[in-house]
């Protein structure tokens, strides 16, 4: 599957020094990092993350990753990352992003995320406000 020309949220990013390991690689951690911060982006787009969490006490948690290498990441490498969402659930968000390499096109990673949205009192998942999935499905594909 391709977010390329689909309903995504696109993200730039450039490998820092820090992110490239002795291979002279992007270190596989730091593409968590870079899809952790895009979906972050996205959902700042949407609505006021951390007025979300103030008001009703809930927030997200990751219970869920599963990602695919293609290809590696090199320091000064020019990134996108596509975020869209695969599935809304009641209480949870299934996410697909993959990351391209912007001067030659070629998909580096993909990786589907599950977040929950959870209360913060009693860490039991709550259901979404049906404002917030409204604004989610302008990135939802099929």
């Amino acid at each position: 599957m391709t977010l390329k020309n689909s309903k995504s949220h696109i993200n730039r990013i450039k490998v820092r020094y820090s992110e490239v390991d002795c291979q002279k690689i992007v270190y596989n951690s730091h593409y968590l990092t870079y899809y952790d911060i895009s979906l972050s982006e996205m959902l700042d787009s949407l609505f006021d993350q951390s007025r979300y969490v103030s008001e009703t006490n809930n927030d997200f948690h990751t219970v869920g990753v599963e990602m695919n290498f293609k290809k590696p990441a090199e320091l000064n490498d020019n990134l996108e990352v596509y975020t869209s969402i695969k599935k809304i659930g009641n209480s949870s968000i299934k996410f697909f992003q993959e990351i391209y390499k912007s001067e030659t096109n070629d998909l580096l990673n993909e990786a589907y995320i599950t977040w929950v949205n959870t209360e913060q009192t009693t860490m039991k998942s709550a259901s979404l406000p049906n404002e917030i999935k409204e604004k989610l499905n302008n990135y939802l594909i099929d």
